[in-house]
């Protein structure tokens, strides 16, 4: 086998380990990603501090820098440790969920950018963390978090730019001065540098920008069609299960009921035998535009699988679910369809579970729902029921 196929079969293995890892890391929580920001942050630092110990006699280096640089790098090393153990300890809420990213991030842009202090702010490893940061940064966290985040590493950058500009401080404080840059080029080299980078970065994160949201909106396509049925243009089985995982935190959070209703079509087969499997599929179709004629915006409905959908009802008592369901009942009961110049009737029925009753667990829940459903197919059929009793 050629050098060229090894070297291909290695970059393609290491690419799909990249994705893979890069796929797991979207699916972390925002607490357990700025685990992983203040962790990339202590062996940033922790790197820094032991390139510059075994150089500390190096003539270049000035020797007067030498001790608050390493007293830095000691403190981001030390911040960066508790930023990371404190992940662990406090809970997921929309709190922190919100602010806790934002301080890692400004944690970690302000400390990184503030190393140009001592090995001078125009250079390549700087420009890599300040532009390379905000866009790894735009992938994987919100957009408000990247913008707050970035706001103390701004603040750093622009600082220290001109307090160098104004020999406040001296540039590149950790070498001799003058030794990066000449000091009759100095301050045009600043300015030159500070227009540059802030044209260069506008620029850059507007393009990001666009790309950003051309890919987001194309995933949140390909999200969006992964959860739909692709007959009845409704929500399938995984559409549904993530929804009423939202609802199940929101309904703990805020104290109130959920309710779940099963509807299975009454001898579907009868019409596949009797009309052909395509006005089965119309039969489908009608089934879930009545359903979603009859129940309200922020009712989710979904096809379950085979001829069978589920009705999740937010915040809604088991009456009140019951009415509604009954509603659906006749709506479908009396609805015609006409298929090849012949009139499709059908019925459906309901199985209805409640949290109040059965608790949040979604596969409680469902098998309640289902046990209802059973028993309203061994009642007649075209009714409701609750796992106690008929209602209808």
């Amino acid at each position: 086998m050629s050098a060229f196929h090894l070297f291909n079969s290695w970059y393609k293995k290491k690419s799909e380990q990249f994705f893979l890892s890069y796929t797991q890391l979207l699916e972390l929580n925002n607490i357990e990603k700025s685990r992983v920001v203040s962790g990339l942050l202590f062996f940033f630092h922790l790197f820094f501090l032991f390139s510059l110990l075994p150089n500390l006699h190096q003539p270049i280096l000035n020797a007067s820098a030498i001790p608050w640089a390493i007293g830095l790098l000691i403190t981001y090393i030390v911040l960066a440790t508790l930023l990371y153990l404190i992940s662990f300890f406090i809970s997921e809420t929309a709190l922190t969920n919100r602010y806790f990213p934002v301080i890692c991030l400004g944690v970690y842009s302000s400390t990184l950018m503030s190393i140009g202090a001592f090995t001078g702010m125009m250079t390549i490893i700087t420009g890599v963390f300040t532009v390379g940061s905000i866009l790894t940064g735009l992938l994987i966290f919100e957009r408000h978090s990247i913008f707050w985040g970035s706001i103390p590493c701004l603040i750093v950058f622009y600082s220290i730019s001109f307090l160098n500009l104004f020999d406040i401080i001296p540039y590149a404080a950790i070498f001799q001065p003058y030794l990066m840059v000449p000091q009759q080029s100095q301050s045009i080299m600043i300015i030159t540098n500070l227009i540059a980078s802030t044209v260069v970065g506008i620029v850059m994160i507007r393009v990001f920008y666009a790309f950003l949201n051309r890919w987001k909106a194309r995933e949140q396509k390909q999200r969006v069609l992964m959860s739909l049925d692709p007959l009845t243009q409704i929500l399938n089985r995984r559409g549904l299960s993530n929804h009423y995982e939202e609802m199940r935190q929101l309904a703990e959070a805020q104290q109130f009921h959920l309710c779940i209703a099963l509807l299975d079509i009454d001898y579907f087969k009868r019409v596949n035998d009797q009309y052909g499997h395509d006005a089965g599929d119309q039969v489908l179709k009608s089934i879930a535009q009545i359903l979603k004629s009859n129940l309200r915006e922020y009712d989710h409905i979904g096809r379950f699988g085979g001829e069978e959908f589920m009705i999740i009802f937010t915040n809604t008592p088991v009456d009140l679910a019951i009415s509604i369901l009954e509603r659906c009942r006749k709506s479908i009961e009396n609805y015609e369809l006409i298929y090849q110049d012949k009139i499709i009737c059908f019925t459906a029925s309901f199985g209805l579970s409640s949290s109040q009753q059965h608790g949040y667990d979604q596969e409680v829940l469902f098998q309640a729902a289902d046990q209802a459903l059973y028993q309203a197919k061994n009642s007649g059929r075209n009714r409701i029921c609750t796992k106690a009793e008929s209602l209808v």
